[in-house]
């Protein structure tokens, strides 16, 4: 049994060893950074939005507080006024009144939102302070809630 070409003298093939899981390679390292640099900038700039948009947060809050009591537009319309100073300025808001006022809402509301009713709810108080009806009180909420909506994020794309 000497004979080299003998089948039961072969032996199984030599195998590397198992590729072990740690240490990662250094491209890992270098996309996890990556991956933990976007989600900080990422979570920055949401907390930042929040932040800036904390006036909106209190206007809504206010609007919500105005649907107990009879509801006028003149108190909706203050409302407004002390969120549009916030997101446009005072040299540009303050001045306004009656149907400057309302025109300036529609021009600053977003996109295709609608807010006619609070438009002319605004402009008619101008001319009556006297409580709006239920109806009209609830229509004119919903959309200043929508006009302050529309106002989200807006003192970010301005810095």
């Amino acid at each position: 049994m000497s004979d080299p070409g003998d089948l039961s003298r072969l032996a199984d093939l030599a195998l590397p060893p198992q590729v072990p899981f740690w240490p990662p390679a250094a491209g890992t390292a270098i996309v996890g950074c990556a991956i933990l640099a976007a989600l900080c900038v990422f979570g920055w700039r949401r907390w930042a939005r929040y932040r800036a948009d904390a006036y909106l947060r209190a206007a809504a809050a206010e609007l919500d507080g105005l649907g107990a009591a009879p509801v006028t537009a003149e108190a909706i319309s203050s409302v407004l006024k002390r969120a549009a100073l916030v997101a446009h300025g005072r040299e540009r808001v303050a001045a306004l009144t009656g149907r400057a006022w309302g025109a300036f809402l529609a021009e600053t509301a977003a996109g295709d939102r609608r807010i006619e009713a609070l438009v002319s709810a605004i402009e008619g108080a101008a001319t009556a302070t006297t409580a709006l009806e239920p109806a009209a009180a609830a229509e004119a909420l919903a959309q200043a809630r929508l006009w302050l909506h529309g106002q989200r994020g807006r003192l970010m794309a301005e810095a």
